[in-house]
């Protein structure tokens, strides 16, 4: 099944660059305006046979991985406090769902001026992108819980730690782990749109610096990058959803 799953999205990717390169071969697409798919990947291979291109995916991978770990501590201890506890959510949501609805775009002006360029304000967008996913997902996974489950447990003697460990953490992660990797998504843009602005290196800093040069072949080399390294996270976890909900009937299917 996932081989043929494999094979479908294999077929749905080449079907797309197909008609891609159709259009800017053919002329009905400027080729300046949009490069083929052929010279795109000739400038992807140029950069990273200089290292360019490696050095500004280093840069982004960081920048997301330490946002996103922030986001993930605060968001998950928040959400699991909010969800268990009703007195903490009543001062907390307030708070989280007046904040929530604000694009982190908005945010670049007041970030700059709070952390200057540099990798800070990155992990900081990067940060407010991510943290409220992940906060819901957890607040609705703790919220969504059968008390049944907790009470039974607790009539068999189960002390705080076991209850956390054994029924609270388990029933939550189907919930839980789909928030994280949308989470992971937003804090990818993020990062990308913090370096168009806000940053010395990065694949959004490359597509910036592209663009102002003219170099049209960099600049879809660089969004064509950023497509397929968040394509990797995101299959990358839902791997990792599927090995730890095993037992969901929704991964059985």
């Amino acid at each position: 099944m996932l081989n043929g799953r494999a094979a479908r999205g294999a077929i749905g990717l080449f079907a797309f660059f197909a008609v891609w390169q159709g259009l800017t071969s053919s002329g009905i697409v400027d080729g300046f305006l949009l490069p083929s798919p052929f010279a795109v990947a000739g400038a992807l291979w140029q950069m990273a046979l200089d290292g360019s291109l490696w050095v500004h995916l280093g840069a982004s991978l960081q920048r997301v991985a330490v946002g996103f770990l922030l986001a993930c501590i605060v968001g998950l201890a928040l959400g699991l406090l909010c969800g268990w506890w009703r007195a903490f959510s009543d001062y907390i949501r307030p708070v989280v769902e007046a904040l929530r609805p604000i694009p982190p775009l908005a945010w670049i002006p007041i970030t700059i001026l709070w952390f200057g360029l540099g990798d800070a304000a990155s992990y900081f967008l990067v940060f407010l992108g991510a943290v409220f996913p992940a906060f819901l997902a957890t607040y609705t996974a703790v919220r969504g819980l059968d008390r049944n489950q907790m009470n039974a447990a607790l009539c068999l003697g189960a002390g705080p730690w076991q209850l956390l460990r054994d029924v609270l953490i388990p029933a939550s992660l189907p919930i839980i782990l789909p928030g994280l990797r949308i989470a992971l998504g937003i804090g990818w843009m993020c990062v990308v749109t913090a370096e168009l602005i806000a940053a010395q290196t990065g694949l959004g800093y490359l597509i910036q610096q592209s663009r102002m040069l003219f170099q049209i072949n960099n600049v879809v080399a660089g969004m064509v990058t950023i497509g397929l390294v968040g394509f990797a996270m995101s299959a990358l976890l839902e791997q990792v959803e599927r090995r730890v909900n095993a037992w969901a009937p929704s991964e059985r299917l």
